[in-house]
């Protein structure tokens, strides 16, 4: 028997968190030019986990089991905060806090970063019909981790000029950027641009699929590891520049999935 089977046979991981480390360093990965969100994803999963081989096969506490690339070094080799800046773009199945919590915890600790400079977050419902009601449990998360100091900044991300404006004047800790899906928005609106424009937020374009996981990326976990019935909690992607240049040092994706067997 496989150590791949021997970690999940006993039926008792009731949770997977996968991180793909630094995808710069995939080589195969990085040639294929012009990939969507979506195919960068699938594409870092599948090395992570043909690299993990199966090689951890007891779980740790609390019935998680923990994959990442073999080899792969996720910390970065600079934790110096002065020329380094990450940011964290979070994708929410829903809008429970303890979410948000479990992502910035997971992300700092495996980066080993002292705190993440931006964090932006997509909620699971960007329609017109959103309320700010249904997003206040995940910006008072956002801002608690702001207040415990793990986190600089907040952001958002393609919700409506309307809701934008009624969470930045409800809130304590003031979003200072907004990213526009440009499949969307092909021009800013000019009324979310004036709104930006006179309380200092910066506004960004982005071409993130709608639905970052699809059911084939989480059946090539659950199938790789013979577990069933897992849905998907969040996804969060990081990017880390050396400001004084503007390079890219470290670009990767974590994701944690709820497992029923």
């Amino acid at each position: 028997m496989s150590s791949s089977s021997s970690s999940t046979s006993n039926g008792k991981v009731r949770r997977v968190v996968l991180s793909t480390g630094n995808i710069l360093e995939m080589e195969e990965l990085i040639k294929k030019a012009g990939q969507t969100t979506i195919e960068e994803l699938r594409g870092s999963i599948n090395t992570t986990l043909s690299s993990w081989g199966g090689t951890k096969d007891e779980e740790q506490p609390g019935e998680v089991l923990t994959i990442q690339r073999v080899g792969n070094n996720a910390e970065l080799e600079s934790n110096d905060t002065s020329s380094n800046k990450t940011t964290v773009k979070l994708f929410l199945s829903n809008n429970d806090s303890t979410q948000v919590e479990d992502a910035i915890k997971t992300v700092s600790s495996s980066l080993n970063l002292p705190r993440i400079d931006l964090v932006i977050v997509t909620p699971p419902d960007v329609s017109d019909d959103a309320t700010l009601e249904s997003l206040e449990p995940v910006w008072k998360a956002l801002e608690d981790a702001v207040g415990r100091g793990e986190v600089l900044s907040l952001g958002l991300a393609d919700v409506s000029y309307q809701l934008f404006r009624d969470l930045y004047n409800w809130a304590k800790v003031k979003p200072t950027t907004l990213q526009v899906n440009l499949s969307s928005c092909c021009v800013v609106p000019q009324e979310l641009s004036s709104f930006a424009q006179q309380n200092d937020v910066q506004v960004l374009t982005h071409n993130d699929a709608a639905e970052i996981v699809d059911e084939d990326i989480v059946l090539s976990i659950t199938k790789r590891l013979g577990l069933t019935g897992a849905q998907l909690q969040w996804v969060a992607r990081h990017r880390t520049i050396q400001q004084c240049f503007g390079l890219v040092q470290d670009k990767g994706y974590t994701l944690a999935l709820a497992c029923s067997g």
